[in-house]
């Protein structure tokens, strides 16, 4: 069950960045936007594991300096959440399973990586929950791009 209300997204975005540089003080972390605010109706505590979980992983799959931007931006009546790192990617072939239940993608950071391939099956369920869409696509030079559409009343 979903205790959905009005969020002020932009602080929680600054709050996660906090903690994950606790656990990842390397790593650079931009929010880019022109909005001056952003609000939207969710679930604080799942949002907030949602935006964690999509940087936890970025770090995770990355072989040099992590580097993570966040870019906000409004399209049409949505409000656009882009994830964009400078990981390892993925192979296009994988793209359909990364939300699927226990799914770790194959790759040379595997043995490195801990976890039961459960993060973004979660994310994807709170997505649901919110009617929300959550995709991924690979960057042209490096990494990828975790993108969240959130409709707008």
């Amino acid at each position: 069950v979903l205790d959905k209300k009005p969020l002020e997204v932009l602080p929680i975005l600054e709050s996660v960045i906090e903690n994950i540089k606790l656990k990842y003080p390397e790593t650079q972390i931009e929010i880019q936007t022109d909005l001056e605010s952003v609000t939207i109706e969710a679930d604080e505590f799942h949002f907030t594991n949602l935006v964690y979980n999509l940087l936890d992983n970025a770090i995770k799959y990355c072989e040099n300096k992590p580097k993570i931007n966040i870019a906000v931006a409004k399209t049409g009546k949505y409000l656009q959440f882009d994830f964009i790192d400078n990981g390892i990617g993925m192979d296009y072939k994988n793209i359909p399973f990364v939300f699927d239940k226990f799914y770790r993608i194959p790759s040379q950071k595997s043995n490195e990586v801990t976890g039961f391939g459960l993060g973004l099956y979660y994310s994807k369920n709170v997505c649901d929950l919110h009617n929300w869409k959550i995709s991924v696509k690979c960057n042209p030079e490096k990494g990828c791009t975790f993108s969240l559409l959130i409709p707008q009343k």
